[in-house]
């Protein structure tokens, strides 16, 4: 078999091009840590960290919508406690609200519920990071206007919002309400139950400017009969909320444990073995370092050395 006189050179170039480019893979691997870092370095470590980090990316995002909901959810409840601190009053007055005080008296109070129904309306149009909590879905729209007298008093309002609730993942397979109905089924200020806060707000403020016999009997009776369904519709939110703000917490637990156990997950497939690589490297510079040394000895021998 015939060998050509530069069949050596080639043979040489080729395997210090080999070899060049495992020592600066190795180098690469030592200054990054990441043994994994195109498909083709190994293809099946790629699969399964991609598949790893796309499960990581989901939990974060889940953990992010936790934290905004326990954000629309904390504010409501402080809207809702301030609703609640109003009819405290509001009920405090349609008690003392009796035959026993003058006219003059009771017409006093009315002053002051008309601030109520002033506060309410405007607890009730409640907004965080410019959304509506209290709109159902429509969480844009201002959920409660108001229709004024004369006087510049409210004398109706009218609900803007729907009946739908906004759902948010909190889980795979789960997920919370962020807003809340302001009126419906089981709305904050009006339910299907007889809760319509802001109405018998009005009607106490009417019923006590009036102050009339008929009038306070009807305080006695009907408007404080709505009352205690306001206060019912009250404490049922505030067992909603807290019954939410305990499952938020329960997921948010569970979520960062398994963002947690994913992370050493994605270094076993990802990041390199330095003590490995580096043994490795020093191998490969040693053949490298051979194979120039040996390379320059055989190419400065000619065919007049086999001569002499």
């Amino acid at each position: 078999m015939r060998v050509t006189s530069n069949s050596f050179p080639i043979d040489l170039r080729q395997q210090l091009s080999e070899l060049m480019e495992k020592q600066s893979t190795l180098q690469m691997r030592a200054t990054t840590g990441q043994r994994v870092e195109n498909a083709s370095d190994d293809p099946r470590s790629m699969h399964k960290i991609m598949g790893l980090e796309e499960e990581q990316r989901a939990l974060y995002q889940y953990e992010k919508n936790i934290t905004n909901v326990r954000e629309n959810i904390d504010v409501a409840y402080s809207a809702i406690n301030s609703i609640k601190k109003v009819f405290d009053r509001a009920s405090e007055i349609a008690t003392l609200a009796d035959s026993a005080k003058s006219p003059e008296e009771i017409r006093v109070y009315s002053h002051e519920v008309d601030q109520m129904i002033e506060s309410a309306v405007q607890l009730a149009n409640t907004k965080h990071r410019n959304v509506y909590l209290f709109g159902g879905t429509k969480s844009l729209t201002q959920p409660f206007t108001v229709t004024r007298d004369g006087a510049g008093k409210v004398s109706s309002y009218t609900y803007n919002g729907n009946e739908r609730l906004n759902l948010v993942d909190v889980a795979e397979t789960s997920a919370v309400t962020s807003t809340f109905m302001g009126a419906g089924g089981t709305g904050v200020l009006k339910n299907n139950q007889g809760s319509d806060f802001i109405k018998h707000l009005i009607d106490l403020r009417d019923n006590l400017e009036s102050a009339k016999a008929d009038n306070i009997d009807n305080i006695k009776t009907t408007i404080r009969k709505g009352l205690e369904a306001d206060e019912d519709n009250f404490i049922d939110h505030y067992s909603r909320i807290g019954a939410t703000q305990a499952r938020l917490e329960t997921s948010e637990a569970i979520v960062k444990k398994r963002a947690f156990s994913l992370g050493p997950l994605i270094s076993n497939e990802a990041d390199v073995d330095l003590a490995e690589t580096l043994v490795r490297l020093n191998e490969i510079q040693n053949a490298y370092t051979a194979a120039l040394q040996t390379g320059g000895t055989l190419l400065s021998t000619s065919l007049l050395d086999y001569l002499r």
